[in-house]
């Protein structure tokens, strides 16, 4: 019904008249993208001889042998079937650990996802690609992502490139911050990108307006407006402000915001929990049904996680976190007094 369709379009019927040059690239497609064919099918749809489908594969063949060595086109006997078969670049565990991964951070679009599946479903081999795509079927076709733009990919190669290139950048941003002014012009230098629980963060040295306490400041990535604008010239900043961001992941949970503090919580739960989600945390302690743990981070990360314990964890100090701590508390019964 569809090719049927297509044999009305003139814009069709101008490729047909190409004849076997046509023939040959819609075959070699077809085959790069996975599909199979008999030598019956092939003779019927194209409306050529045996003899013209076999010099057309003779034809791939000789292309496969030599650009894509790692290709060839084979004859399944079970069924008469022809397929491109591939030697994978990656192991199948591999790509299925790197899919697995990539849904469960629910950082990209449905769109994007499906871009970078075949991507990676392209680095294996034939055998491998029919098993991965049953495995993920059912999981893509349910996959939730955040509230993310279909751009995200993008964003990510024009951050990526003035990080390298050490360029400004001036753009709008939507914080979540109150009284913020998405409205406003922020120009400054990327120095590093990195990512946390389903989104991307962007550290930018901020050149104009700057609060000195506060700079360089994370951004959230989707929360860019698009397009972002780049200077063409590199600009460099203090030494002191060009944070690892290995350092900065030990640092944060979620929001570089506050203070540096040095911790101590004594936590009730199980320990190796605390460990994960506080990188450069270490138990200096051991009771009977606790154990102490120390590390340092931003106040406002340190207050997302506490909060996320519930009476699982208390904390030691510092007073200032302490005292943040009870006050939260306090602001948040006064929500659900009548």
């Amino acid at each position: 019904m569809e090719d049927d369709k297509k044999k009305l379009d003139p814009e069709y019927q101008d490729i047909e008249n190409s004849g076997s040059r046509y023939r040959i690239l819609n075959i070699f497609t077809r085959f790069l993208n996975h599909e199979t064919m008999t030598m019956d099918w092939a003779t019927d749809h194209y409306e050529a001889n045996k003899t013209a489908i076999q010099k057309d594969f003779k034809l791939i063949r000789r292309i496969l042998a030599q650009q894509m060595p790692n290709r060839q086109l084979v004859l399944d006997k079970s069924n008469s079937e022809y397929h491109i078969t591939r030697e994978g670049v990656i192991d199948g565990a591999d790509a299925i650990a790197l899919l697995k991964m990539l849904i469960g951070t629910r950082a990209f679009s449905k769109a994007e996802l499906k871009d970078f599946t075949s991507d990676i479903l392209d680095l294996v081999d034939d055998g491998d690609y029919r098993n991965i795509k049953v495995l993920l079927s059912a999981t893509i076709a349910e996959y939730k992502p955040v509230k993310v733009s279909d751009d995200l990919r993008e964003r990510i190669r024009r951050l990526s490139e003035c990080i390298l290139k050490k360029r400004s950048v001036t753009f709008k941003y939507h914080s979540s911050r109150q009284g913020s002014d998405a409205t406003k012009d922020i120009i400054g230098v990327p120095i590093n990108m990195y990512f946390d629980t389903s989104y991307y963060y962007v550290m930018i040295y901020v050149l104009k307006d700057a609060d000195p306490t506060d700079n360089p400041r994370i951004f959230r990535l989707d929360r860019f407006e698009f397009p972002i604008d780049s200077s063409k010239r590199a600009i460099n900043i203090p030494y002191s402000k060009k944070v690892d961001e290995g350092t900065m992941l030990n640092k944060t949970h979620l929001l570089k915001m506050g203070n540096d503090v040095n911790y101590s919580f004594e936590y009730f739960s199980y320990p190796q929990t605390a460990l994960d989600k506080l990188p450069g945390s270490r138990i200096v302690k051991k009771k009977e049904n606790s154990v102490i743990i120390e590390g340092s981070i931003f106040t406002e990360g340190a207050l997302l996680w506490i909060f996320s314990q519930g009476n699982q964890l208390k904390v030691l100090g510092p007073d200032s976190l302490v005292r943040a701590v009870k006050q939260r508390l306090v602001d948040t019964l006064k929500l659900y007094e009548k």
